[in-house]
């Protein structure tokens, strides 16, 4: 077998519309690939949570828990993976790649003050036993309800200690801890005039399974997991986003999953029994 990067391939993932919440290895069509489990993941050992959810956890229970604090179902987002060699074999599978709070459109985001809360789940391929991967949380509260910038970021360091990384800009403060490969917290990189990142820019905004290995500008990725914090405020409200991502776990999946595509792209076709 080939490694990944000595296969070239076409890779297409097509979404699919939402289906009923349920177990995470789907269900495949006649002539479809199924991924098999073959990785087992560790706990996680950093301290990194959003409403009880954090990496590493089965997605099954992130569910329930996201589910106990919005008070409705998750609508789960599912996909047709297809990956293409040059001279047509193919892995083709059903995979759901994660979770989405319904009801939460460009409108509400983005030209209405009503407030909402909104969770999205990102899981790894059954290769790695459809963990969660990344957690995403978006709540916009009145301005008399929502925390200010520096309650939030006071409550932010009891719990984590002080941020690798600080941004701010008129209206909106951010702050990211950053771990490294080891999941060691990286310290505070600095401030400025210039920008200083903690972690390698270009890094993907979500942690679904990818066949192709993202390329971050500034060198290899250097960051094993991190959790980012922003504080929005208008007039009347207040908005806060919360990203917790583990980049380790999500290229761990990766190749656990891509070493099955591989097998099948690099195997020898059998001869189909089509009419002709």
């Amino acid at each position: 077998m080939l490694p990944s990067h000595c296969i070239p391939a076409i890779a297409l993932l097509t979404f699919l519309a939402a289906a009923a919440a349920g177990a995470q290895s789907l269900p495949q069509q006649p002539g479809y690939d199924a991924f098999q489990h073959v990785v087992a993941v560790e706990p996680r050992p950093y301290e990194f949570e959003i409403l009880g959810v954090k990496p590493g956890m089965p997605i099954d229970e992130a569910v329930r828990l996201i589910e106990e604090h919005l008070g409705k179902e998750l609508s789960p987002l599912d996909g047709t993976l297809q990956i293409s060699s040059p001279d047509g074999r193919t892995f083709r599978t059903e995979l759901r790649l994660g979770y989405e709070t319904p009801g939460i459109t460009f409108f509400l985001r983005n030209q209405d003050d009503q407030p909402f809360d909104s969770v999205e789940l990102d899981v790894s391929t059954p290769a790695s036993g459809s963990v969660v991967t990344a957690v995403r949380r978006e709540v916009r509260l009145s301005a008399s309800d929502g925390p200010d910038g520096a309650s939030l970021l006071a409550q932010l360091e009891d719990l984590y200690g002080e941020p690798s990384e600080t941004k701010v800009s008129p209206g909106t403060n951010s702050w990211l801890w950053a771990t490294d490969m080891d999941y060691s917290a990286i310290p505070f990189v600095g401030g400025g005039p210039e920008p200083r990142y903690a972690c390698a820019r270009g890094l993907p905004d979500n942690g679904r399974y990818s066949y192709e290995v993202p390329f971050p500008t500034g060198g290899p990725n250097n960051c094993g997991a991190t959790f980012g914090v922003s504080h929005r405020t208008s007039a009347t409200t207040v908005t806060l986003n919360f990203r917790l991502t583990d980049y380790k776990l999500v290229d761990q999946d990766r190749e656990a999953a891509n070493s099955q595509v591989d097998e099948k792209l690099s195997a020898t076709a059998a001869p189909s029994d089509m009419k002709l």
